[in-house]
This record gives C-alpha cells, sequence and structure tokens, in this order.
C-alpha cells in the first residue's frame, strides 16, 4: 500500500520501531522524512536509511559519522558502489558522496575502510585524498586493493610508501601493478623486500633498468624465490641471461634452455653456461670443438669426446627428441646416451651406469629430468637399460607411469655422490 505524505510522517513522528524501519526501507517517501528517520534513536531505523539508495546526500554525509559501525559499514557498501561507478547526477552530489568517503576512509572499524578500497581502487577520478589514506593504512587488507591496482597513485606515492612500507605486504602489492616504471622498480630492488623483488621479477609488465636487474643477480645465488621469475623475464639482454644461468638453481636452469624467445645469440650464450656447469666438468664449447685432435679411420670417440660432440649439437640448437629417437632405433647406443646427458644436465657417466643398472624407475626418471615423452622413456628402457618386457614401465594415455615425486626421488637417488 503507498502511503500518503501524511501518513509516512506520522510514522516517521511515532510509528513502533518496525512501522519505522519498514518506513525506511521505502524508496518512494520523501527525501527530507529519509534524512529524518537518519536521526532516528533506533540503530535498526538508521541502518535501514543507511542502506536505501534513495537517501539523500545529506543524511549519507550524516550515517557516516553515526556511533553504530552496522550502520556505517551499511552505508559503506551503499554509498562506495554508485561513487565507484560515478553515477551521481551531478557534481555538487559527488562531492558529498566523497565527503562521506572521506570519512569512512578514516573509520576505526577495519570493514568499512576495506569496503572503501574495494570499491574505488580501480577508479581513475577517486578523490586523491581518500585513495591516499587508504593506500597508508596500517591493514593490509585496506592498502593492498588501493596499491596494486589504483590508477591515482604516482610513482611519488608509490615511492613513498615503499620507503615507508606501512602494512605488510606493501612493497608485494606495489611490484603486482600492471606497468611499473623503472624508477618504481628501482626503489623495490633499494628496499631488498625479497617476496616484492621476486613478484617485481614476474611481473611482465615491470619495467626494470639493465642495471637495476644487475643488482638483482649479483645477489640472486642463494635467494631461491628470485631464481624462477629472472630465468623467464622477457626481453633479456645477453649479458645478464648469461649471469642469470650462472646462478640460477639446475632444475631452474633447465627450463631457462627451453625458453622459445630467446634470440638466437641469446640462447646459444645460455648453452655455453650450461654446458660449463655439468657436473663432470668443463665440456668443450661449440666454438672450440674444432680444435680437438681428428681421429683416425676406424678410431672411436672416447666417452669424453662424444660427450662434446653431443654437447656442440646441442648447442647449436640441432639437438632434439626427434633426434634422440633415431639414434635408439638406429644409431649409436653409447652416442644416444650422450645426447641424454646433455638434455638432462647430468654426467655422462651418471647415464652409463643407470643404464646398466637394468632398474627400469631409475631410465624413467632420467628421461623425465630430460624433459622427454613418456613414449621415449618406453624406449629409453628397451634400448638402452636391456628392460625385460614384461618389466617395462609403460606410459599410459600418454603419461608418465610415475608419479612425479617418485620420480625426483629417483633422480636424487642416483645422482648422489
Amino acid at each position: 500500500m503507498t502511503l500518503s505524505y501524511d501518513q509516512a510522517k506520522a510514522i516517521a513522528h511515532s510509528g513502533d520501531d518496525q512501522a519505522r524501519v519498514n518506513l525506511a526501507e521505502q524508496s518512494d517517501i520523501a527525501p527530507e522524512l529519509l534524512y529524518y528517520l537518519a536521526g532516528d534513536a533506533v540503530p535498526e531505523v538508521r541502518r535501514a536509511v543507511a542502506g536505501n539508495i534513495a537517501a539523500p546526500m545529506h543524511a549519507d554525509v550524516l550515517l557516516a559519522r553515526d556511533a553504530d559501525a552496522g550502520v556505517r559499514a551499511t552505508l559503506a557498501e551503499k554509498i562506495a558502489g554508485p561513487a565507484a561507478a560515478g553515477l551521481y547526477a551531478s557534481d555538487h552530489l559527488r562531492e558529498l558522496a566523497y565527503g562521506a568517503l572521506s570519512l569512512l576512509a578514516k573509520d576505526q572499524v577495519v570493514r568499512i575502510r576495506q569496503t572503501i578500497a574495494e570499491a574505488l581502487r580501480e577508479v581513475a577520478d577517486a578523490p586523491p585524498d581518500v585513495i591516499r589514506r587508504l593506500a597508508w593504512d596500517v591493514e593490509a587488507v585496506v592498502a593492498t586493493p588501493i596499491l596494486k591496482y589504483s590508477p591515482v597513485l604516482n610513482d611519488s606515492d608509490l615511492i613513498e610508501i615503499i620507503l615507508a612500507r606501512p602494512s605488510p605486504g606493501s612493497i608485494s602489492a606495489v611490484s603486482a601493478r600492471i606497468g611499473v616504471s623503472a624508477d618504481v622498480s628501482h626503489a623495490i630492488v633499494d628496499s631488498a623486500d625479497i617476496e616484492g623483488i621476486a613478484i617485481l621479477l614476474g611481473n611482465k609488465s615491470a619495467q626494470i633498468r639493465e642495471e637495476t636487474l644487475d643488482r638483482v643477480i649479483a645477489d640472486a645465488a642463494h635467494i631461491n624465490v628470485w631464481h624462477m621469475p629472472l630465468a623467464m623475464r622477457p626481453k633479456l639482454p645477453s649479458k645478464l641471461a648469461v649471469k642469470i644461468a650462472r646462478v640460477v638453481a639446475e632444475d631452474v636452469l633447465k627450463l631457462m634452455q627451453t625458453r622459445m624467445d630467446l634470440p638466437d645469440n641469446v640462447a646459444t650464450a645460455v648453452r655455453k653456461v650450461v654446458l660449463e656447469r655439468l657436473a663432470d666438468g668443463v665440456a668443450v664449447l661449440p666454438d672450440d670443438l674444432l680444435s680437438v685432435s681428428p681421429k683416425g679411420d676406424g678410431v672411436q670417440l672416447d666417452d669424453h669426446n662424444i660427450f662434446d660432440k653431443a654437447a656442440k649439437l646441442w648447442a647449436e640448437g640441432a639437438l632434439d627428441e626427434a633426434a634422440l629417437v633415431r639414434e635408439l632405433m638406429e644409431g649409436d647406443g653409447k652416442f644416444a646416451k650422450a645426447i641424454i646427458a646433455v638434455m638432462a644436465d647430468v654426467p655422462f657417466v651418471i647415464v652409463q651406469q643407470v643404464c646398466s643398472g637394468h632398474s627400469a624407475k631409475n631410465c624413467v626418471a632420467l628421461a623425465w629430468r630430460a624433459g622427454l615423452s613418456a613414449e621415449t622413456a618406453t624406449l629409453m628402457q628397451e634400448k638402452l637399460c636391456r628392460i625385460k618386457p614384461d618389466n617395462v614401465l609403460r606410459t599410459v594415455d600418454g603419461s608418465y607411469p610415475l608419479s612425479e615425486s617418485e620420480m625426483i626421488w629417483q633422480v636424487d637417488i642416483f645422482l648422489r655422490p
């Protein structure tokens, strides 16, 4: 039933509590009555006004100072949405809304400040004073959405926050922003915040100057969390790619060498470093192999030189799984072992030991470490390790027959000194 103005006025002045709550929830009553109810003695009535989209903005400003946290929380949920979406009809109403938001951004209740921060985090024309207050909040749930997304914050704002670290994870939040500038990246590295720097390195949109990245690499040897994002950093200069290849862990290095986006000269430089780091000593690198004394007819290359031959071809990009399969099916078993040693980044002698041990699990784990398919792992068991047909661990639907954790354990066993 639609109430007349006089009926609504009578309820607002003398109706019982529930009647006033019901009235405050209606969107078709006069604004002045909602403003009057915003001063009601009963919190439930004021909460109903706070949630009413038809309430006049002056009522919202009044409720932003309400003593009841539930009223303020309800208002925050309502006012932040329209304010964030720019739905207010005039500049005057928008100013009033932002005034209420400014009060709520200072609220002692974290949930209220968090609500405002979540609503305004991507609003380009949000009031700068409100955004900066939220960015400097000591609570991460409030500050993080603003630090990570707000376009209102400029580089000066961000660098000040990096220096001050007002909330837990503040540097990590800045590191995750889209398009972090070179100056901000430099400040993040200066902070020595390990997690923040790791996130920055993994942020492909972040601009990082070469000298800044060089500083990170210099400290990266014992900070494992930096290894993967460093190795996968886009557009690596050749000099830095080589430095990274020298410090990252072996499993990360293996992934780095498979990157398809590296220019040929950078990829070759990385491969050389991998060869230098192999545990059986420094291999003969591609440019040096020509100096190896040629062998006469009928003389077989020894184990060291056959590994060097595989290393040369791999460094030139001429080795792949198909080449290995051809060697397994038709070629020299010893050369196939050398190819596997290079691909798996293990000493040649380890491959020989795995093959002579006739362990299907070890053979499968070696193939997995080399990045080979499960089908090639089956072929290796048959051709190199001479596993009896009934004992071969065969692929199921193209998947490895062992779990990843079990293969890691097997690799650890055969790599132990």
